[in-house]
């Protein structure tokens, strides 16, 4: 009977116990540190790849149509228009562009004009556009496409209690497309003024769409390369010549830059890759067939 007795009132002592729930709350706590790192590193990778492919889309639309680039010196319709606009951070641009270029239209204007009842009364169409880019304020996709205006170039101005960097995360890079092929037209009317001609100066009217390409943009810098010289330009103002080939620089937010304090801590040269962001480049050789002086 002792012994049964003695068998029933065996079992973990209290610091037994004890010892046990702390190697398990140990445990459980190293597997959670572990498992939630995991989680948080492939939430930043799937992040960077996200923003990474939304720059290369852009980049992309950009260097196709400078390939297809409709370009004579001795035509200023179908000059190239360049603007070099530097911000208060050395390492950022908000650069402007503008050229003719071979567009894809949808219909496409040359079966739409075979296809017409009445051909001789159809006006010419082409496919031929006037693009531009540059960067602005960010509109939301639904306001663009119901108000009847285009966003204007970004300039940076700090407002009082207001970080350059926090306006900066709200920009987007814009692509303009128009039948109007007057530089001057879509720079001044469409871009700088806001407002949008329904005629141009030969009584066509005109037709556009404005699209942003990609949200976060922190820096948009272009550098046009003289093939004579070989020198490099922030912007290209020569109006009997164009560049051999146009430099591309696109950077966007990263969002773990916050993380570094050490990011913003120096600056860097200008053309050098902006701290704190992810960013691609690129360099397009224009065809020669745009170049009148080859």
């Amino acid at each position: 009977m002792r012994n049964l007795i003695n068998k029933c009132e065996s079992g973990l002592t209290l610091v037994e116990m004890l010892t046990a729930v702390s190697i398990i709350v140990i445990m459980g706590g190293s597997t959670y540190a572990v498992f939630n790192t995991a989680i948080k590193a492939y939430n930043r990778t799937q992040s960077k790849l996200l923003q990474s492919q939304r720059c290369r889309v852009a980049m992309n639309q950009l260097v196709t149509d400078l390939r297809q680039m409709q370009a004579d010196t001795s035509d200023e319709m179908l000059v190239l228009f360049s603007q070099d606009v530097p911000t208060e951070s050395i390492d950022k641009n908000m650069d402007i562009l503008s050229f003719v270029t071979l567009v894809k239209t949808d219909p496409d204007p040359f079966v739409t004009q075979v296809n017409a009842a009445n051909i001789l009364n159809t006006p010419p169409l082409s496919d031929v556009r006037r693009v531009a880019y540059y960067v602005g304020l960010k509109i939301p996709i639904a306001e663009l496409r119901s108000e009847n205006f285009i966003p204007q170039p970004y300039i940076a101005s700090q407002e009082p209690g207001q970080n350059i960097s926090d306006q900066e995360e709200n920009l987007s890079l814009y692509r303009i497309v128009t039948t109007a092929l007057n530089p001057e037209l879509v720079i001044q009317s469409f871009m700088n003024t806001g407002t949008i001609p329904t005629v141009d100066e030969n009584g066509m009217p005109i037709h556009f769409t404005v699209d942003p390409l990609i949200d976060g943009i922190v820096n948009f810098d272009l550098k046009y390369i003289d093939e004579e010289s070989g020198s490099v330009y922030d912007s290209w103002d020569q109006t009997d010549v164009l560049p051999i080939a146009v430099q591309i620089m696109i950077s966007v937010i990263d969002e773990d830059r916050q993380e570094s304090t050490s990011m913003q801590a120096f600056p860097q040269n200008p053309g050098v890759m902006t701290q704190g962001a992810l960013t691609q480049s690129t360099m397009v050789y224009l065809p020669a067939s745009a170049n009148t002086s080859r």
